[in-house]
């Protein structure tokens, strides 16, 4: 028996899929435990695993505001960067997932341990390879992570080396001094996403084994509220049936996407289930026919409705390909466009960009993802490829083999 010491931070789409890689480790027979933002309590416990909160639910609603305030502003200025960290506590939390992997070895030693944790962020993890040997993880959500990972570390080398050395010194680590070198220095990297999904836009190094999407079902199932099962019931007929419009667990969307998006919908003559955390993003009124609900069972809903109509998060779009359900993506940011271009190459839905997103142009798009037949014959032919349990089996057995490394010492940083 290993012990997997898994640390995230993020939303859904960051969170939810290495729950279920952590369960999948734990129902294997390992001890695993999870270090992220306290708002996962209950979906880690539900999950069996040992939890360990790195901040408030307080703090992690301000990290979520510290986000779309600071860190959309890293897309005109990388100064913004360690304004970002700073103010959402950053350093703070990876002090605390550093220190969990620290007690673990304290406690039983070096052996058999592994860190485990999210790409780019997760520079916790190899602050814990530095110190006590232990083979150090990194887990990629969507490729733009590995596609990017060159501008991350010249955007890490101009904000964060003072804070990031300041923090190696006070656990009596040497300074980073080549920023390339050690974020190559993790001992796996795995892309929790599908070779079909990879190859549909900018492919990722053949170095980087990719598993497969690992969704969730539950985390993200269960019943549907009244309301919302009325309007998807089965007797309900086709052109009747609604479109799903969900701008994620995030704040860091484009202020116009809400209301591009229903705007569209009204446009093709459809209404919508609106699904979003911060009601403050949305307009005040929805048009008649549109409810709204702060969160929903994607799992249960998804395969329900008529369309998705979504921010381009890769959670979303997994879904969205595993329940054969027409998307209209409208990303801006981060992973968001290169994900929806992705489904687009792949002919399961449509992209628009911020410059387009008139009720015109996303009405358009919407009618023709639901019309157009070769979008559903599209959607339906990929749906199968969406193997959770495959994807689970490829990600356990890479990391099992860690396990069987010999612990030899401290590595240089």
């Amino acid at each position: 028996m290993a012990t997997f010491i898994f640390s995230t931070d993020g939303t859904h789409g960051d969170v939810f899929q290495i729950i279920g890689l952590a369960r999948a480790l734990r129902e294997r027979g390992h001890r695993v435990s999870l270090h992220t933002h306290a708002y996962y309590r209950d979906v880690a416990e539900r999950a069996g695993l040992e939890f360990g909160p790195t901040d408030t639910e307080e703090q992690y609603r301000h990290q979520l505001t510290v986000h779309k305030t600071l860190l959309i502003n890293a897309l005109r200025s990388v100064t913004s960067v360690a304004d970002f960290y700073r103010e959402a506590r950053m350093f703070d939390q990876m002090r605390r997932q550093y220190e969990a992997v620290a007690e673990v070895v304290r406690r039983q030693g070096s052996e058999g341990v592994v860190v485990v944790a999210g790409h780019s962020t997760g520079l916790a993890a190899l602050m814990a390879r530095d110190s006590f040997g232990v083979p150090a993880v990194w887990l990629a959500v969507f490729p733009g992570q590995v596609g990017t990972l060159h501008l991350t570390e010249r955007v890490f080398a101009q904000t964060i080396t003072d804070p990031i050395n300041e923090l190696r010194s006070s656990l009596g680590l040497p300074p980073v001094t080549d920023w390339a070198a050690w974020l190559a220095s993790a001992d796996l990297t795995l892309g929790l996403w599908p070779d079909w999904f990879d190859t549909a836009g900018n492919p990722t190094p053949d170095s980087v084994p990719k598993t497969g999407f690992i969704l969730n079902d539950e985390a993200e199932g269960g019943d549907l509220p009244p309301d919302v099962a009325a309007l998807v019931a089965p007797d309900v007929p086709d052109p009747e049936r609604p479109v799903l419009i969900s701008g994620g667990s995030s704040m860091s969307l484009h202020q116009e996407l809400y209301a591009a998006a229903i705007e569209g919908c009204r446009q093709a003559g459809r209404i919508g289930i609106v699904v979003g955390r911060h009601r403050e993003l949305l307009p005040d009124r929805l048009p008649d026919g549109f409810v709204w609900h702060p969160a929903l069972p994607f799992a249960t809903l998804m395969p329900r409705v008529a369309a998705v109509i979504h921010h381009g998060g890769i959670l979303t779009c997994a879904r969205g390909l595993a329940a054969a359900t027409p998307q209209v993506i409208l990303g801006y940011g981060t992973d968001r466009p290169d994900n929806g271009r992705r489904v687009r190459a792949l002919g399961a839905g449509e992209w628009l960009p911020p410059a387009r997103w008139t009720a015109v142009e996303v009405g358009a798009a919407l009618s023709a993802v639901l019309t157009d037949p070769r979008y559903a014959a599209s959607a339906a032919r990929l749906a199968p490829r969406v193997d959770t349990a495959a994807a689970l089996r490829a990600a356990c057995d890479r990391l099992e083999a860690l396990t069987e490394r010999a612990t030899t010492g401290a590595h240089p940083s």
